[in-house]
């Protein structure tokens, strides 16, 4: 009988409770073959408050001006503290571990994220969350999710996984659930997801032009359901780019109204699972490597004339890029990059290594890259899917898009023969899947006109 009353206690405990609530949901990233990181951030209320502004649900419409300020007090964090319980899935094994009572710090927006150890490779473990407000032992919210561990080097498995960038506040298409696209991401049961930066937009309405306004919009964009359902099932690695660190082709030493380029780096490594560097690379199985770039913090302003001393990268990035990758005995290899490498990109951009003005490192990369061997770069930052080959070196780049077809801000190439076997002017996301030592890639649109529909639309599919 006691067995029962507990669950019904906790229960009580739960519906009686003022906060804290996990607003913002849970992000596990950063996941290897033994462990992962756990980003959590404790909040005064169960959700925002989404009436407050129009565009928090309905985006912009075409025509409509793009300004504002973000509201600061929209989803305000709370003190408290958290406790994480997890075990391997589909297993009768007694063996529940804890994290035990963790206090989330206030100076970095009321979060925590807390180190898990020990893992087993290729596993699918389940959580639940607690927390708890201070001086009191009763939880007050409950979240529960579950990720997976990368396989061994040495294991052969089917692996799939998913990566897009651009995601906006003006480009919501489902109300309060925010993009739809991430539920339909489910549907592709990934066992990992990418995110390539422009996470939000800071200098898009509503603006974030100080501390407090950057903090806000982090809040709003991981308080969407889709987005919170989402991140509670899949493991995932978060990258940064313009928009998400300061503003449109920033480079080292700008600000953005009161907003500083070291307060921009410090906000992302708050906001997402992390660890010690930015750039890094995850070995998933014996057949997929990943990579992922650092593109803002090393490069050279935009400004600077180019030549051998211009750099995105930075010199011990791009040594570290190049040892690695020569280095792994991985079947496919993929240089996930925020910007692009190959291109073509449309005309008048210059931030990136597909541009006349980082011409020399790009030449550079695209040389070394194409020498490997199933070696292939996927590509955020543009609003348009595609795929190209460098007609000069032959290495192939994959566009995965915007999160949906309503963030086609900004226009697009067009068509390039010379260069593209694909090319789509819409949004989505990008499915890669590796199975019995073959990759295929697959470019995913998002209706959400059927809300209910798990299964998003394929505009093309490439053999790798």
């Amino acid at each position: 009988m006691l067995h029962k009353i507990i669950p019904l206690l906790l229960l009580a405990n739960l519906c009686l409770a003022t906060g804290p609530y996990f607003g913002n949901g849970v992000k596990v990233g950063e996941v290897n073959q033994d462990s992962a990181v756990v980003w959590l951030r404790l909040t005064a209320q169960p959700a925002p408050d989404f009436d407050r502004l129009p565009i928090l649900t309905q985006g912009l419409a075409g025509g409509e001006q793009d300004k504002g300020r973000m509201p600061t007090d929209l989803l305000p964090g709370q003190q408290g503290s958290v406790s994480i319980h997890y075990r391997e899935a589909g297993t009768d094994s007694p063996e529940i571990r804890s994290t035990g009572w963790q206090v989330v710090d206030p100076e970095r927006d009321y979060t925590v994220q807390l180190p898990l150890t020990g893992l087993k490779p290729d596993t699918k473990y389940n959580y639940k969350i607690r927390a708890r407000p201070p001086q009191s032992p009763a939880p007050s919210a409950m979240v529960e999710g579950s990720f997976r561990t990368a396989p061994a080097a040495d294991q052969s498995e089917t692996i799939r996984f998913i990566v897009t960038t651009c995601q906006a506040v003006r480009s919501i298409d489902s109300g309060q659930e925010g993009h739809h696209t991430y539920y339909q991401m489910l549907g592709f049961d990934p066992h990992f997801f990418v995110h390539t930066g422009d996470i939000l937009y800071y200098d898009k309405a509503p603006l974030a032009k100080n501390l407090a306004e950057a903090r806000a919009k982090w809040n709003l964009m991981f308080a969407y359901r889709h987005n919170r359902r989402f991140h509670q099932q899949v493991t995932a690695y978060f990258m940064k780019d313009d928009h998400d660190t300061l503003k449109n082709d920033c480079w080292p030493g700008q600000t953005y109204g009161d907003l500083t380029w070291e307060q921009g780096l410090a906000i992302f490594r708050e906001q997402v699972p992390m660890r010690e560097r930015t750039y890094r690379t995850v070995r998933w199985g014996k057949d997929v490597q990943i990579w992922m770039t650092e593109n803002r913090d090393f490069r050279s302003p935009n400004t600077m004339p180019d030549g051998p001393e211009k750099t995105i990268l930075g010199k011990e990035q791009k040594a570290w890029l190049m040892r690695t990758l020569q280095e792994s005995d991985a079947t496919y290899k993929f240089v996930i990059t925020p910007g692009p490498i190959v291109g073509p990109d449309k005309k008048g951009k210059n931030d990136n290594h597909s541009n006349p003005g980082f011409a020399h490192e790009g030449q550079e990369l695209r040389d070394f890259l194409s020498q490997l061997g199933n070696t292939y770069v996927i590509t955020g930052d543009r609003h348009w899917q595609y795929c190209s080959e460098d007609p000069a070196t032959g290495l192939v780049e994959l566009g995965c898009g915007p999160i949906n077809d309503r963030h086609d801000y900004g226009g697009n190439t067009g068509y390039r023969p010379a260069f593209h076997r694909f090319f789509s002017g819409k949004g989505g996301f990008l499915g890669i899947t590796v199975a019995d030592g073959q990759a295929r890639a697959e470019w995913f649109g998002s209706d959400p006109d059927f809300p209910q529909s798990p299964v998003p639309v394929v505009r093309h599919r490439e053999a790798l």
